[in-house]
């Protein structure tokens, strides 16, 4: 039997949550195949054991990619300019966590992270694709920020995304995974009332929590 591939994105600290919904699909790194797809910090209350659990699967074989909350906190980290991007999306939270002294260690561990990753039948990035460029003419910027016009325009080889709350792309309160035309959209508001998700993208079937 194949091994499962089971997608997750937008922890945003929720350390907790990311162990139960592993947990609840009895994730096993020797037989499943993990992807996480960005934003591990801001926001919760724990994106610094976030971080140790993304760093520990990773060790263990799951792919994880670079979001643009951790980006923002890398470029945070290099120069000052940035700091104020970062405090007034949810930075605050991960600064005040780490006594306002950002660690190269975790620094030098998110800027190894790839932004995107490529399976034969779709392609995981962030938060999208820019229509009608190729991957490998992608920018690093588009794949961990883009939403239009990514969302309403972008047609090709299917694409898993996060970044984008699955309640906009709804146009309603619904935190479940978005199937749109060659697009899913799996960060389902974790931090905004809803549910961290984790999807099994052959099957379908979801564990929340």
């Amino acid at each position: 039997m194949a091994p499962r591939r089971l997608v997750v994105s937008d922890v945003h600290g929720e350390s907790q949550r990311l162990l139960r919904v592993l947990e609840m699909a009895n994730y096993d790194s020797s037989t499943d195949r993990l992807f996480l797809l960005g934003d591990y910090v801001d926001r919760g209350s724990d994106s610094t054991g976030t971080l140790k659990v993304v760093e520990k699967l990773v060790r263990n074989g799951a792919v994880a990619l670079l979001g643009n909350h951790d980006l923002m906190m890398i470029n945070s980290y290099y120069n000052e300019d940035n700091l104020l991007l970062w405090l007034c999306n949810g930075g605050h939270t991960t600064l005040e966590e780490f006594g306002g002294i950002i660690p190269e260690y975790w620094v030098r561990f998110l800027e190894r992270l790839p932004t995107h990753h490529e399976e034969p039948d779709c392609i995981m990035v962030h938060a999208g694709l820019r229509p009608g460029l190729p991957l490998d003419e992608q920018s690093d910027q588009d794949k961990v920020w883009i939403r239009e016009p990514f969302l309403s325009q972008y047609r090709g080889k299917l694409v898993y995304f996060g970044h984008t709350p699955t309640c906009l792309l709804y146009g309603e309160d619904r935190w479940e995974p978005w199937y749109g035309e060659d697009k899913v959209g799996i960060d389902t508001g974790a931090v905004y009332g809803g549910v961290l998700t984790l999807l099994d993208i052959d099957s379908g079937q979801v564990w929340t929590a």
